[in-house]
């Protein structure tokens, strides 16, 4: 008898979980009996409730209705999408289709200290004078702020309002129509109102900095003022690609420089193991940086409900000073090593405010074959602070200005020398105990 509880305790401590955070059975294809499924695994599992103020059954009440209204599987992912921004979770929304699924893109922007600026643009956009560097004033018809809030709430979800600006500023100059207006000023001072149509073929604007796969996506290099600089893009390895190794390859090119430089911007983050093994070059002395808490024990976790995260030393430490260089478009699993670089005293933080999200997501399948995920994990450093929802500040914040973008400064890395500078002027000055 006592085998047969403990075997039924094992099957209903294995299969019940799995059951509530909706992979067993296989969610239905109906969009009344996925919704509810998907809405029961969120409200289980989901961990920032509280920390939010978010009151997910009402918010469950108030989608609900909109079920009756839905013809097809387009409008259950779009209402699907409209609910899991209500988060303001940059790990929870729809992954498969993209938000961005039918939309032409003439160019991307991205937003700086003072102002809304084109990033990259297309042909269409090219041959209309637009070009990268001019400020956007209105899209649309609608101011630009007011353009990016207009967007659909997959295309504008994070976890920070800052987060939440940046993502709508690489979608504002998309459109689901034939045409679209753009007011904008350029470099050279002049104001410009254009009309843009979809040109058939569509062109293609890529939104994203690609790896070169032949290549290492990790590169470091020695500036003129001697000092090291590593630039790490991803913390997601791909195919055959193995980031630790091409870091060591890159610190150990560096090891004499008397300070490092490690560039985090726009590294939306990957496998945090791979940023512990970074981490783990820079320090001499193992160091616990945080702890991951689950209200759903999962059985591809151990069941646990809290899992501590820590660095430890490999390989030969480099001790001389370290600056990172961080902005908005460092996320998740990146901030997870700049919190454990900054916090074990390792690092000073240079840039701007990072995304703020750290989440351990699970994936929930929709009818049709899409796919949506959720947060389930709430991370917090060790002195209990959250970074969902709240980011990392950095010890010395630096404005990046429009004028920075089109000179092609970069005033982060001339701060990030400053302090190299200051901290090695420091180790060199005399002990004023005359010890």
């Amino acid at each position: 008898m006592f085998r047969f509880v403990l075997m039924v305790g094992l099957i209903v401590q294995t299969f019940l979980p799995l059951y509530l955070i909706g992979r067993l059975p296989p969610p239905s294809e109906s969009h009344e009996a996925n919704f509810d499924r998907l809405c029961q695994a969120v409200g289980v599992s989901y961990p920032y409730f509280r920390e939010k103020g978010i009151d997910w059954d009402a918010l469950v009440d108030a989608y609900r209705p909109r079920l009756d209204d839905l013809v097809d599987h387009d409008g259950y992912v779009e209402l699907v999408s409209e609910l899991l921004a209500r988060l303001e979770d940059g790990h929870s929304g729809v992954l498969i289709p993209p938000p961005s699924a039918g939309r032409t893109h003439f160019g991307t922007a991205r937003i700086v200290d003072d102002g809304v600026v084109v990033d990259r643009v297309g042909p269409t956009g090219a041959a209309a004078g637009l070009v990268r560097g001019a400020v956007l004033t209105a899209v649309g018809g609608r101011p630009v702020e007011e353009a990016l809030h207009a967007l659909p709430a997959g295309l504008r979800s994070g976890s920070t309002p800052g987060q939440r600006r940046a993502a709508a500023a690489v979608h504002v100059l998309s459109t689901t129509g034939p045409r679209m207006t753009v007011s904008f000023v350029l470099p050279d001072g002049e104001a410009r109102t254009v009309v843009l149509a979809v040109p058939d073929p569509l062109p293609t604007v890529e939104r994203v900095d690609a790896l070169d796969p032949t290549g290492p996506a990790i590169h470091g290099e020695l500036l003129p003022s001697g000092f090291g600089l590593i630039r790490i893009p991803t913390l997601s390895a791909g195919p055959g690609r193995d980031l630790v190794a091409e870091f060591d390859a890159a610190l150990d090119a560096l090891f004499g420089a008397p300070g490092l430089i490690i560039d985090l911007r726009g590294n939306g983050g990957g496998d945090s193991r791979i940023g512990d093994r970074i981490a783990g070059r820079l320090i001499d002395r193992p160091f616990v940086y945080g702890e991951e808490r689950f209200r759903l024990p999962l059985p591809e976790r151990g069941w646990i409900k809290r899992y501590p995260y820590r660095i430890r030393p490999r390989g030969r430490t480099y001790r001389g000073p370290v600056v990172l260089l961080i902005d908005v478009g460092s996320f998740s699993s990146t901030e997870m090593l700049i919190a454990s670089l900054a916090d074990a005293g390792r690092a000073v933080t240079v840039g701007r405010r990072t995304g703020g999200g750290s989440g351990n997501p699970v994936r929930f399948r929709l009818p049709g074959g899409g796919v949506a995920r959720f947060s389930t994990g709430a991370f917090r450093r060790t002195d209990g602070t959250l970074i969902e929802g709240v980011g990392i500040v950095p010890d010395r914040p630096v404005r990046f200005t429009v004028e920075d973008l089109r000179m092609g400064r970069d005033p982060d890395r001339v701060a990030a020398e400053e302090i190299l500078r200051e901290a090695l002027a420091r180790d060199a000055a005399p002990d004023p105990s005359g010890r």
